[in-house]
């Protein structure tokens, strides 16, 4: 059961990064039917993220309170409604509404995911399994891109987006009715004596400024700046910069989006087996991360030097590979910190690190705008300011975070003794 939660998750955070990344896909096509200059642009893009950190916090403390079942299952049924509703979209304002509603109800589902996944499966699997449902970010994003591009191309902007609501749907049904709230039979009588167990604020503050709980949080929000500039920009840097065809530019964000996830799976399973020979969190997670950060932010700065289209593609894979193990293993730290509020704990590390959506896409608008025609420039001016920004967060992360030992939840023991149990049968009785 629990690795069949962990495909829905992963197709879950597919539909997820697919909804965000179809905007910069269908960009040239969007802004030409609304007449949109590159300021309005990046406005769009911007609105997504206008009330995302709110709503990812209060998101993730109701599946903390009533499971992640249902609030989920209430998430993907908007997503289904907004995004068959672009359908009627017919001029920049509702655009806009469409994509701050959209950011409202999309906002909480990363956070629920990540603790979603602490509740089935024991820490010496966490990183990978983390993993693998940001991969699902990478292939919605990035992988699927080609198809993305040929619905657009075939069908329309609005038919693609509205195809993807669909896909919501489908996803809501098999999780309602084919998965299960917890491993643990006890899960009703665990969220009840939950609820009676409020926290003070001072200690949760406290707790929330702490340097691990900090500059996690930073080099997280590191990270979404990349992210924003590779969801909303790179589809028109590609095709602006690189020089790239429409199609040529959905292979090459699909080509970044499969190696990329290749290499921080690979550095996320490195790290789970660190953690299972030394059970030590410094030196298997944050320098691991740390580490593999650093390296990303040089491959990132590199392109402004080498501009080769295949060179530029290289770097970009190992910069989004390197730098996105944040991703996975940050989520971790901060539910460690306090797992009882795992679901909490994550929003706060997603929703002010998607902070950097609201102002990301505005400033590289301005950037590139402010160029005037020389477009090179501005992007390598974007550029160079987000790979400084996680060279510079990947160090103070590597230097201030230091995790306390982990807790084994309820759900991580009968984790364990489920695989004792599945041993034991499948071993030979010797006679």
């Amino acid at each position: 059961m629990r690795w069949f939660v962990l495909l829905l998750l992963f197709f879950g955070t597919v539909i997820n990064f697919a909804d965000k990344s179809i905007i910069g896909l269908a960009a040239v096509s969007i802004m030409k039917d609304f007449n949109l200059s590159y300021t309005q642009w990046g406005l769009v893009g911007s609105s997504y993220y206008w009330l995302f950190p709110v709503t990812g916090i209060f998101g993730a403390a109701l599946a903390d309170r009533f499971g992640a079942k249902k609030i989920l299952g209430f998430l993907m049924l908007t997503w289904t409604v907004l995004q068959f509703g672009v359908l009627a979209i017919t001029a920049l304002p509702l655009l806009i509404v469409y994509r701050v509603l959209l950011g409202v109800f999309e906002a909480p589902y990363t956070p629920i995911a990540f603790n979603h996944v602490h509740k089935w499966f024991p820490p010496k699997q966490i990183g990978f399994a983390t993993s693998i449902v940001v991969a699902g970010g990478g292939v919605g994003a990035m992988v699927v891109a080609p198809l993305l591009v040929a619905l657009i191309v075939a069908f329309g902007w609005k038919v693609a987006f509205a195809l993807l609501g669909a896909a919501s749907f489908v996803w809501f049904f098999l999780f309602q009715f084919f998965t299960k709230e917890s491993p643990v039979q006890v899960y009703k009588e665990k969220q009840k004596k939950a609820r009676l167990e409020k926290i003070k604020l001072k200690d949760f503050l406290v707790l929330v400024a702490s340097p691990t709980a900090l500059f996690t949080t930073f080099a997280f929000l590191s990270t979404q700046f990349l992210i924003v500039w590779f969801t909303i920009w790179l589809p028109i840097y590609l095709v602006e910069v690189v020089q790239l065809s429409a199609i040529q530019m959905g292979y090459g964000v699909a080509t970044i989006g499969v190696v990329s996830i290749l290499i921080y799976i690979g550095v996320s399973a490195f790290s789970d087996h660190l953690f299972k020979k030394n059970q030590n969190w410094r030196l298997s997670r944050v320098y691991v991360v740390a580490g593999a950060m650093g390296i990303g932010a040089l491959f990132l700065a590199s392109v402004t030097v080498f501009q080769n289209p295949v060179w530029v593609i290289i770097a970009l894979c190992l910069a989004k590979g390197f730098t996105y193990v944040i991703l996975p293993i940050g989520p971790s730290i901060m539910i460690n910190e306090l797992p009882e509020r795992g679901g909490l704990m994550a929003s706060i590390l997603t929703s002010f690190g998607n902070l950097a959506g609201i102002v990301g896409p505005i400033l590289t608008g301005s950037i590139v705008a402010l160029a005037g025609a020389n477009k090179i420039a501005g992007y390598n001016l974007s550029i160079l300011f987000i790979a400084g920004l996680v060279l510079i967060f990947s160090l103070l992360f590597a230097i201030f975070v230091k995790p306390k030992l982990a807790k084994v939840s309820m759900d991580e023991q009968h984790v364990k003794l489920e695989e004792k149990e599945s041993r034991k049968k499948n071993s030979v009785p010797v006679l």
